[in-house]
């Protein structure tokens, strides 16, 4: 074997270590100011060409109206906060002569421009963007205070801002999400900066009706790029507006601080849910987190705010972005530099709870090659109720689980191993307000079981005997995406978790969709593998009343590299224009394939072709018959063979297939077994005592085993078998019993008979045993 030059060596070992040491290297705040000046710079020396570049794209067809370069704004405020750190006059000279001058971009329009929208008022706004009026009453606050300005000066700012401030107050906008806190956020602030003006109770009144319900609700949005514009909007109106910093104290930022964290994935960034593109909001996010550990003190979320900053800025970008040079300026501001950055060392968990969050998180560590799994199971719910009924009736969204959601309940939106994305969401819309079919927020764009009313017409393959006799013609029937695809309109479910548990070899989690219109609940249970790193996903549906339903399970990818009975060998190379090709490939097996049609269709996701691979049905069910689907995700390396993969997986036989679901693994001279009810109420025998059932009502056998429990793990080894049941009485392995509950009195029964000895079920038993 040829050995390496010892310098080569150790140039990879130093290499090595550096970059796992900048993984957890707090932001100085030179590297923040850095980055500030370089960008200020940059934007100042090409001001004039942007300018002339912005005069030739004016678009008068524009569907916002009115459109200045909205990049100055950004500028006037970074080279406001410069001042304010550095003292340089110069930074505040260029800022006051960015205000001064940005009303006069509305002479390259037409004169008669004005007269296009009723909310104009016959006068064009000087700041016609929410997204940066309060950025710039922000630069004028600095100026104002700093800079000398003549009476002729201040009017022609101010008038600016008070006409702006006018004009927002037209557009109605409320509730506890992005768009209203901003709106918010400029007229409070022009409220502050201009506390004379006649129509300063009008912002005043207005922007207070908005901004209580912002840090004292929850936000209503479950997406993540819009959650990182509200966070950011919050922030600068507690910080730079009230000055007021106790709402960080309060429950619901408490809650933000934690949820966002626990969402971080692999890639260093919060994965894409809802709308957003991948890495939608990671700038905001890292301001968010330096103020996050500032208020707390907490390292961790100074380590959330480096993943941020050393993955798109570190090294520093050849070209500058005004706009990220402004949210540094935001973090430089409100970071305590003198706290460490410290990486979270906690495993899976839900995210945070099964009432706002709605998420889980499997995990096996926080490092870039660390497995990462994202569970979204959360509906509208019931918070927030007036607000998103206000913009229900007020905006052309039907699209959205209100708001800027999509319909991805109990869907997998990234699963990520060794640097490599294996699955990943949707995506934003392609155009607006939703793209074809709803594109890309309806349920057919996301890894999740999705159902329509009805039974799909598949036709027949020559000499199938469907509709005749032998020898018969094809007949041509539906595709998947021809039956499932509609105008993507939200439908009105509701979501809840029925479990989730952190054990020795397995975590698991199961989530329930209830769809009361179209009647069906839907049930997906997660198992994954500690030893193995492999998951398993079991839907189970459930007909709440007698009618036809086709059902499909949908996996989505941009290559399959091979195929084989009932698996895809996947890898996704690309993210849009995003080169994300990785070492891994993910193994998506269909175990169970009896009366199932398994396919693939392509279609546009996430603003390029991808494959969605699919088990479907369409059939008629009475009231509680149940349907499942079962998948075996399979990350591995490009040298591991999928059909070897495959071969370890075997379905296991059970008393009651239809109501129950068993599988084995076998690997590395181990076997892992896996058994769960599909119907948890079919042991439920008696109403008349407690409890309503029995280990006889409710007993299964999975293989070698037979137990009551919702679920059953269990890992076989040469010399032993490792047990973990939940929700059970007892445990028989073998015909021998591993663990058994003893019975109590129980007393109080409904019918007044004599109490009786009655078993109640363990929350779950873990234990091990000789073979």
């Amino acid at each position: 074997m040829r050995l390496l030059p010892i310098s080569l060596f150790l140039s990879l070992l130093l290499s090595t270590v550096l970059s796992l040491f900048a993984q957890d290297r707090a932001i100085t705040k030179e590297e923040y100011l850095t980055y500030m000046k370089s960008a200020a710079e940059d934007a100042w020396s090409t001001l004039d060409a942007d300018r002339d570049r912005w005069r030739k794209s004016i678009d008068l067809e524009y569907v916002f109206g009115y459109n200045p370069p909205g990049n100055e704004p950004y500028l006037a405020a970074l080279m406001a906060n410069l001042y304010t750190e550095t003292r340089d006059p110069e930074y505040l000279r260029r800022a006051k002569k960015l205000l001064l001058e940005f009303g006069s971009h509305r002479n390259a329009y037409p004169k008669d421009f004005v007269d296009t929208r009723p909310e104009y008022g016959g006068v064009l706004p000087v700041l016609p963007n929410i997204f940066y009026f309060g950025k710039f009453c922000h630069a004028y606050a600095v100026v104002k205070k700093h800079a000398t300005l003549t009476p002729a000066e201040r009017a022609s700012i101010e008038d600016g801002i008070a006409g702006s401030a006018d004009y927002v107050v037209r557009f109605q906008e409320w509730g506890p999400m992005n768009r209203a806190l901003l709106r918010a956020e400029g007229l409070l602030y022009a409220a502050k900066l201009l506390p004379d003006h006649p129509h300063q109770p009008r912002w005043l009144t207005m922007g207070n009706a908005i901004v209580g319900d912002n840090f004292e609700e929850w936000e209503i949005e479950d997406a993540t790029g819009y959650n990182a514009v509200w966070l950011h909007s919050l922030m600068a109106y507690l910080s730079d507006i009230r000055e007021d910093e106790r709402a960080y104290r309060s429950p619901f930022m408490q809650y933000y601080f934690e949820y966002y964290l626990q969402m971080i994935s692999p890639a260093g960034i919060i994965p894409d849910v809802g709308d957003a593109p991948w890495g939608g909001g990671w700038e905001r996010f890292m301001v968010f987190f330096e103020k996050a550990a500032a208020v707390n003190k907490d390292p961790r979320l100074r380590w959330a705010a480096a993943q941020q900053f050393r993955k798109y800025l570190e090294p520093t970008p050849e070209k500058k972005n005004v706009w990220l040079a402004l949210v540094c300026s935001d973090a430089l501001r409100w970071a305590d530099f003198s706290l460490p950055a410290a990486m979270p060392t906690n495993g899976s968990r839900q995210v945070l709870d099964d009432i706002v969050g709605k998420k889980i998180v499997f995990r096996n560590g926080w490092a870039p090659t660390s497995t990462y799994m994202l569970l979204n199971y959360r509906d509208e719910g019931d918070g927030g109720w007036l607000f998103r009924e206000n913009l229900r009736t007020s905006l052309s969204v039907e699209e959205e689980k209100m708001h800027h959601g999509h319909s991805d309940q109990n869907s997998i939106a990234l699963l990520m191993r060794n640097k490599s994305i294996l699955l990943h969401d949707g995506g934003y819309r392609d155009y607006m307000p939703s793209g074809p079919y709803g594109a890309f927020r309806a349920d057919y764009y996301h890894n999740q079981l999705a159902v329509r009313d009805g039974k799909i017409a598949l036709g027949q393959r020559q000499g199938e005997f469907r509709y005749a006799t032998p020898g018969q013609h094809a007949v041509p029937g539906q595709t998947m995406l021809e039956f499932f695809r509609n105008s993507g309109a939200s439908r009105d479910v509701r979501t809840r978790k029925i479990d989730f548990l952190s054990l020795k070899d397995v975590e698991y989690s199961r989530t329930r969709l209830i769809d009361d219109g179209m009647g069906y609940e839907a049930d997906r249970l997660v198992f994954y593998i500690k030893k193995l790193d492999w998951f398993v996903v079991v839907d189970a549906l459930r007909f709440t009343r007698p009618t036809y339903l086709t059902m499909a399970n949908l996996w989505h990818t941009r290559q399959i590299l091979s195929t084989g009975p009932g698996w895809y060998d996947t890898a996704y190379d690309s993210l849009q224009t995003l080169d994300v090709r990785g070492p891994e490939r993910l193994l998506i097996y269909f175990p169970q394939r009896d009366q199932l049609v398994t396919g693939v269709e392509e279609q546009q996701r996430y603003w390029q072709r991808e494959k969605v691979m699919y088990q479907m049905i369409g059939r008629h069910g009475y009231r509680n018959a149940m349907q499942q689907f079962v998948t075996v995700l399979i990350p591995h390396g490009a040298e591991q063979n999928p059909a070897d993969l495959a071969a370890c997986v075997e379905m296991i036989p059970t008393e009651n297939p239809a109501r129950a679901f068993a599988m084995k693994i076998t690997r590395d001279g181990n076997t892992y077994v896996i058994g769960a009810k599909l119907d948890m109420e079919a042991e439920l025998i008696r109403d008349w005592r407690r409890p309503m059932y029995t280990y006889e009502s409710g007993k299964t056998r999975y293989g070698d085993f037979e137990t009551d429990a919702y679920t059953l793990f269990a890992v076989e080894t040469p010399s032993s078998v490792r047990y973990a049941v939940v929700g059970a009485v007892r445990v028989d392995y073998r015909g021998k019993i591993l663990h058994e509950q003893l019975p109590v009195r129980v007393f109080l029964n409904f019918d007044g008979s004599p109490d009786q000895p009655g078993t109640f079920k363990m929350r779950f038993w873990e234990g091990e045993a000789p073979r």
